[in-house]
């Protein structure tokens, strides 16, 4: 409760979703039962697509866009986003960028100096308004 009560003075939602994440070859797809902390933007930016997922796997026809870590659409990231995707990678089921703003799931495994982190990320992919693909 603690970590969701500081993702609230982050400016962070949380909310309990389930997620549909693609294997490796893209054939299926397999629920995840998540957390979900989404940071909403003020205006949507029409100018991206419905959504762009950024997985800490490979799938085979997505781009890979740092050591771990594979997108949905072809995109560039700052190098600082890139260190914090590395860092923690194993906490995290995925980031989804849409319009309306960005999330990262996970599983609430970690604390306060780590949620601020992840964080911090979601208002960096905030900032994105346009992705190639």
């Amino acid at each position: 409760m603690a970590l969701r009560m500081k993702a609230r003075q982050l400016g962070l939602t949380v909310q309990l979703t389930s997620i549909d994440l693609p294997d490796k070859w893209d054939k299926t797809t397999s629920a995840q039962n998540v957390c979900a902390y989404r940071l909403y933007r003020a205006k949507a930016v029409d100018s991206l697509p419905a959504n762009t997922w950024l997985l800490p796997y490979d799938v085979w026809k997505y781009v890979e866009i740092c050591e771990g870590w594979w997108c949905s659409n072809a995109m560039s990231v700052p190098q600082a986003v890139t260190d914090i995707l590395m860092e923690y990678e194993k906490y995290l089921r995925g980031v989804e960028i849409t319009p309306e703003g960005v999330s990262f799931y996970w599983h609430e495994r970690g604390d306060e100096a780590m949620l601020e982190t992840l964080s911090e990320l979601l208002y960096k992919l905030e900032k994105i308004h346009s992705i190639a693909g």
